[in-house]
C-alpha cells in the first residue's frame, strides 16, 4: 500500500514537471517564432506581415498600413502584392522615401503618371497584373535599378527605354503577340540581369556585345534560331538559359564563356556540342533535355565536363 503511494506520488510529480517544462518551451517559441516556421510554413507570411522589413528597411502592407502612417517617412518599401486590387494603391504616395514597390499579382490596368514623385524608387515589381502599356510613367523613374513587369499582356513597350541608365535588371514576359522587345533595351550597357521569356523573340542583337557587365541572361521560351558570335564575348556572364527556342548549333567560341555556372539549351533541335565545350570548366549544371543530341554526345559532354551534373533528360531533374 505504501509502494503504490510512493508511487503515485512520484508520477504526479514527474507529471507536474513535465508541465512546467513544456510551459517554458512554449514561452521562448513564442519569443523566437521559429517554432512557428518548422509546424507551419506559411505562417512565415502571417509573421512577415506584422514584423515586416527588407533589405531597405520598413515594409508597409495593407495589414500595418493605418500604423505605418503614423511614421511615414521611416517606410523604404511597400508591398501590396497578390491584395486584389484593380487600380495602383493611392496611400503608396504617402511614403515619400519608398525604394523599393511591389504590387505583383493583381489586376492592375495602368501605372500612375505621378511615379517619378518617389524620387528614390529603386525596384518596382508588377509582375502579373494586366497592363497594357509600358511607357513613360515608368521611364521618368530616374533611379530605378530593378524592373519585374513579366505576367502583363503588354502591347507596347516604348522605345524611350533606352534612357533608363539607372537599370541593372530587368524581367518581361508573357507579353502580347502584337508587341515587340525595342532594340533600345540592349543599348542600356550597365545591365547585370535580363529574362526575357514568352516575347516572341527571334533573334538576339549583336548589340548584345555592348553589355560588358552582364551576368545572367534568360531567353528562354521564344524563336531564337541562331546564337550570334557577339555573345560570346561576355566573359563574365555565369548564367545562360537559351531553353526552348529553334537554336541548331553553338559555337567553338563558347570556350570563352570561362566564367559560366550555368548553360540551359533544352528544347531545342540541337545535334551536337563543339568539342570545346570542355573548356567550361566552371559550369556546374548542362541542361539539354529534349534536345535532338544524341546519347553519345551526351555522354561526351559528361566525360568532358566531370565536374558538371548534364541533365540529358528529364528524368535527370528532381
Amino acid at each position: 500500500m505504501k509502494n503504490s503511494i510512493f508511487f503515485a506520488s512520484k508520477l504526479k510529480l514527474v507529471i507536474v514537471l513535465a508541465g512546467i517544462f513544456c510551459c517554458l518551451i512554449t514561452m521562448a517559441q513564442v519569443g523566437d517564432k521559429s517554432y512557428l516556421k518548422k509546424s507551419n510554413p506559411d505562417s512565415e507570411a502571417y509573421i512577415n506581415n506584422f514584423i515586416p522589413n527588407s533589405k531597405y528597411g520598413l515594409v508597409v502592407t495593407p495589414a500595418n498600413l493605418s500604423e505605418a502612417l503614423k511614421n511615414p517617412a521611416v517606410y523604404k518599401s511597400a508591398r501590396f502584392s497578390n491584395s486584389g486590387l484593380t487600380d495602383f494603391p493611392e496611400q503608396i504616395f504617402l511614403f515619400p522615401n519608398l525604394e523599393e514597390i511591389d504590387i505583383s499579382q493583381n489586376n492592375i490596368k495602368v501605372l500612375p503618371s505621378r511615379l517619378n514623385e518617389l524620387k528614390d524608387l529603386k525596384e518596382l515589381h508588377v509582375n502579373k497584373n494586366s497592363l497594357k502599356h509600358f511607357g513613360s510613367e515608368i521611364i521618368s523613374c530616374s533611379k530605378l535599378e530593378v524592373l519585374q513587369i513579366q505576367g502583363n499582356p503588354l502591347e507596347s513597350i516604348s522605345s524611350e527605354i533606352g534612357k533608363m541608365s539607372a537599370l541593372r535588371q530587368i524581367t518581361i514576359g508573357e507579353i502580347a503577340r502584337n508587341c515587340s522587345v525595342p532594340k533600345e533595351l540592349w543599348s542600356l550597357v550597365d545591365l547585370t540581369k535580363i529574362k526575357i521569356t514568352h516575347a516572341y523573340l527571334t533573334e538576339i542583337p549583336v548589340s548584345v556585345s555592348k553589355l560588358r557587365y552582364l551576368i545572367e541572361l534568360c531567353l528562354a521560351n521564344n524563336s531564337i534560331s541562331e546564337v550570334p558570335e557577339e555573345l560570346y564575348t561576355l566573359k563574365n556572364i555565369t548564367y545562360l538559359n537559351l531553353g526552348y527556342n529553334k537554336i541548331k548549333t553553338l559555337s567553338s567560341s563558347i570556350k570563352t564563356l570561362e566564367n559560366l555556372d550555368y548553360l540551359g539549351v533544352y528544347y531545342n533541335p540541337l545535334t551536337a556540342f563543339p568539342e570545346e565545350i570542355g573548356n567550361l570548366k566552371k559550369l556546374s549544371f548542362l541542361s539539354c533535355w529534349k534536345t535532338s543530341l544524341p546519347a553519345s554526345e551526351i555522354e561526351k559532354a559528361r566525360k568532358k565536363l566531370p565536374l558538371t551534373k548534364v541533365f540529358g533528360a528529364e528524368t535527370d531533374i528532381h
